[in-house]
């Protein structure tokens, strides 16, 4: 039908994700021919974002472009129309109210837990 969607985590379309995440997540990466509608429900809880990595689609007659990410009006159903070939990823997670710290390739919440990070992984025990 034009439409293909990869559920890496939530649902979409009736496909179910196969894995159980801790938390409520949506991660869908889905490809549309031109021209097309196809409607997601956004959970209330949940912050949202599109991204867009290939062609151009419209999120309430907004304009996305190829490697442009949009943020979503919280939870609500969306529709997602394809103004050309498009492929874009949907994502949705909830608010995590705490701090982050980033370095490098290393998110954390603290200053002291980014450099344990560093140390842990010049000693090779960061994934043990």
């Amino acid at each position: 039908n034009g439409i293909w969607v990869r559920v890496i985590a939530g649902e979409c379309l009736g496909l179910k994700s196969s894995i159980d995440t801790m938390v409520p997540i949506e991660y869908i990466h889905a490809k549309m021919d031109k021209n097309l509608l196809l409607e997601k429900e956004i959970e209330s809880s949940l912050n949202a974002m599109i991204y867009v990595f290939g062609g151009e689609i419209s999120v309430e007659n907004k304009i996305i472009k190829d490697g442009e990410l949009a943020l979503l009006s919280e939870g609500k159903r969306i529709t997602i129309q394809s103004n050309e070939p498009s492929e874009f990823l949907i994502l949705a997670g909830p608010e995590l109210n705490e701090p982050i710290a980033r370095h490098g390739p290393f998110v954390m919440n603290t200053r002291e837990e980014i450099h344990q990070a560093f140390l842990d992984y010049q000693n090779g025990t960061f994934v043990n």
